[in-house]
């Protein structure tokens, strides 16, 4: 299977030619927009420079180990005109300084670096640091150091990315060739990271919008989810996750297990549905194939059975049965009993479920029950709130507290990443 990579489609085609281009990477401060830039040298074919104006090798490898390989401390160029060459606190990488005192100083200087490059990436952090060196306050000037930039990149062939710690649109946005805005907001009182892709000249931008996360400091986007695909002609049956305890048993997915402890007794999903069906086809196949039975109350539950069962050990596909509503499953008794309950079907749900909770309460036995019902929240041993983020399916906890986790479903196995 090919590695997905971390950085949108769309921008990658943006750099596929060896045509020199200028991007611009612009948000507020934190947003993410530096290791969204080294990503980007990281993932492109071709050889880095960084021009920074605040970070020297040491602690640019530091923070992101797996750059040693694309770029070379003699590409880490320091951008503040230093009258001495500095030294990293290490001592044994020092850092090369870019002197100038005007425009053509500026780019003969990020020239004589890329000359003998092969498809040279420039990254300039941060612009407004640059220019404020170099003194240009005035618009005008601004203006026409920013043409000699791009013409630079155009005549030379040099991919320029320029970082710039604003969000706002500037004339800069009409002369680079692609505009990237990088946003770091609060959903539900938590952390989300959006990419914004407002001009790339040359490709069509299906998707504007991106999520993505900073988890360990590597930056990775999420695709648009387009569907839930099993392989049905050739499934795989995994060796099943086991219950962390009696009280609490296995989400099917190790990541979620993790983030929470299992599921508990009483399970309360409130959301989007989709996003829902995914973790309840994790943990249904699961619990099969740890030997459990499912309970299934929703009209909606056929397409459910039939996807889920290709992936359950075939002695154990007899283990699901479906009932007519939801009293009936008060006369269920055993262990190691699964009931699934859709609460938007259910006419007087809340008295329903407190009937079957007395009922289903053997070892390793669960309620999962998905739609709205504040009045269920005071006894719910886990609530977990299930949404589309900007296309992608995502979860959280509210019971316990969770950050939102990014569902990955490109591979058999589905994993979580948080958006941190």
């Amino acid at each position: 299977m090919e590695e997905k990579s971390p950085i949108p489609d769309e921008i990658r085609t943006f750099f596929l030619d060896e045509k020199g281009k200028t991007l611009l990477i612009k948000g507020t401060p934190g947003s993410g927009k530096t290791v969204f830039a080294l990503s980007l040298l990281n993932t492109l074919k071709g050889n880095g420079v960084y021009v920074s104006a605040r970070v020297d090798p040491d602690t640019l490898y530091g923070h992101h180990p797996w750059l040693k390989d694309k770029l070379s401390a003699d590409n880490i160029l320091d951008a503040t005109q230093p009258e001495r060459e500095q030294v990293a606190a290490s001592k044994e990488i020092s850092i090369k300084p870019l002197k100038y005192t005007n425009v053509p100083d500026f780019l003969k200087g990020v020239y004589t670096r890329t000359e003998r490059m092969e498809n040279p990436i420039v990254i300039i952090d941060s612009w407004d640091a640059v220019t404020s060196y170099m003194g240009f306050y005035g618009q005008k000037d601004l203006v026409e150091l920013e043409h000699k930039v791009c013409d630079f990149s155009r005549r030379g062939g040099s991919k320029v990315i320029l970082i710039a710690e604003y969000a706002e649109q500037s004339p800069l946005d009409y002369l680079v060739d692609g505009v990237i805005l990088v946003e770091s907001g609060m959903y539900e009182e938590r952390r989300v990271r959006r990419v914004i892709m407002q001009k790339l000249s040359g490709c069509v931008i299906r998707n504007p919008v991106a999520l993505f996360s900073l988890n360990k400091g590597i930056f990775q986007s999420f695709a648009t989810f387009t569907g839930l695909e099993m392989a049905m002609e050739n499934p795989i049956i995994y060796d099943p996750i086991p219950d962390p305890g009696d009280t609490r048993y296995s989400t099917g997915i190790k990541d979620l297990d993790l983030a929470i402890r299992g599921y508990g007794k009483f399970n309360l999903f409130e959301g989007d549905y989709g996003t829902y069906d995914i973790l309840a086809r994790a943990m249904a196949i699961n619990s099969l194939n740890l030997g459990k039975r499912l309970i299934l109350t929703s009209t909606k539950q056929n397409e459910f059975i039939t996807s889920i069962s290709p992936y359950v050990k075939e002695e154990y596909r007899g283990n699901i049965a479906m009932i007519g509503d939801i009293e009936a499953l008060e006369e269920i008794k055993g262990d190691k009993i699964i009931a699934f309950i859709n609460l938007e079907e259910t006419e007087d749900a809340d008295d329903a479920v407190k009937g079957v909770m007395s009922s289903v309460s053997g070892p390793g036995c669960g309620v999962i029950c998905f739609g709205e019902r504040e009045k269920m929240d005071s006894f719910a041993s886990t609530q977990i709130k299930t949404e589309f983020i900007s296309g992608v399916p995502c979860v959280y906890g509210m019971i316990p507290r969770t950050e939102i986790y990014a569902l990955d479903i490109s591979k058999p196995v589905i994993s979580l990443t948080p958006i941190v």
